[in-house]
């Protein structure tokens, strides 16, 4: 369920680079063409950019398209793989709890002041990526967790 979520969540972000794409576009023609350029394209596509980016690595854990080092790891036997596999799992858990922790105060610190982009716009960017941090980090950990209870399951499997 939390990989559909997670997958789902990063294929609807990923569109937002059409409006990044739309929005740079304009924001070049605006400032050269125009010299006229814009004082809110630049911290909207950040923000958009940013969202998925950080969303991503859900999808890419749901996904399991992570990195690992397969030069070594597949030419073990599939016990050793399946040690690993569970060790990567626990390892995820434990990072995102530490992580998540540290970016809830963050995000927290940041709600409590209403943290905002000091610009000329003065967007709350600040605030709702820190959020967003949380979000994705608490994906990211659920996720691990899907896979190691599934992985236990199939290996205790008759």
């Amino acid at each position: 369920m939390i990989a559909r979520i997670n997958k789902f969540v990063g294929v609807t972000l990923s569109y937002g680079y059409a409006i990044v794409a739309v929005l740079t576009f304009a924001e070049v023609c605006a400032r050269y063409i125009f010299n006229s350029p814009t004082q809110w394209s630049v911290e909207i596509v950040i923000l958009i950019a940013a969202l998925h980016y950080i969303m991503g690595g859900a999808q890419a854990a749901a996904d399991e398209t992570h990195i690992r080092i397969t030069a070594i790891y597949d030419r073990l036997p599939a016990s050793a793989q399946y040690v690993l596999t569970l060790f990567e799992r626990v390892l995820v858990i434990v990072v995102c709890a530490i992580v998540g922790l540290w970016a809830f105060y963050q995000a927290q610190f940041a709600i409590q002041i209403g943290e905002r982009s000091g610009s000329n716009w003065n967007t709350p960017s600040p605030m709702i990526l820190k959020v967003v941090v949380v979000i994705g980090i608490v994906m990211i950990g659920l996720q691990a967790v899907e896979y190691l209870i599934r992985d236990l399951r199939k290996h205790n499997e008759p």
